[in-house]
């Protein structure tokens, strides 16, 4: 059983609008987003919600599979919304960790990841040897992830402690890659979008 945080709680400063509701088509990023994770074979997923919590949580759709939780702490950078994702996750094998950024990635990624882990590993998506997003980690790392500190660790820091645990899955083309920050990449993205 593979759950799912998606993180949307930053204040979208370098692109001077709040990216998760930008249109994307007819709706909204945070919508676009949601309907890909909530119909993969993810079997719950948790959104972190932090700056604008409300305005955010006014697009979103009830879903059986879906947890909204807001991280009131997410000035202290996105590893506090990882940590408040994971604590709302009792059970599980694994947890998928994508990041709002990321629009390109449908239901098809995240269940071709779904396919390829194997338990115990922490499974990297890669395109010509590039890594990418989102990522899966084996659940038994959930304490040592709550118990550091969000101001001076990243998720990257406690997982290059565990690089014997690394497997690697070559996806087809570059949207792993692809990461919203500026207004350029929004009109990349809407040009991308479903082709």
């Amino acid at each position: 059983m593979i759950k799912g945080i998606l993180l949307s709680a930053g204040e979208s400063t370098r692109m001077g609008k709040l990216k998760p509701l930008l249109t994307i088509g007819d709706r909204t990023v945070i919508e676009t987003l949601l309907e890909e994770y909530l119909s993969s074979s993810l079997s719950e997923v948790v959104l972190v919600l932090g700056y604008r919590a409300n305005d955010i949580k006014k697009v979103i759709k009830k879903n059986d599979k879906l947890r909204l939780v807001v991280n009131k702490d997410y000035k202290k950078e996105m590893f506090s919304s990882i940590q408040t994702g994971l604590k709302n996750i009792k059970d599980a094998e694994a947890v998928l960790i994508g990041l709002a950024d990321c629009l390109l990635i449908d239901r098809n990624i995240i269940n071709k990841m779904i396919r390829n882990y194997q338990n115990g590993h922490i499974l990297i998506p890669t395109f010509k040897g590039r890594k990418g997003h989102p990522i899966i980690i084996p659940f038994s790392l959930k304490d040592e992830i709550l118990a550091a500190s969000p101001e001076e660790t990243t998720l990257r820091d406690i997982l290059r402690r565990h690089t014997d645990m690394y497997q690697f899955v070559e996806m087809n083309d570059n949207k792993i890659l692809f990461d919203m920050d500026t207004k350029e990449d929004y009109e990349r993205a809407k040009a991308l979008w479903k082709k």
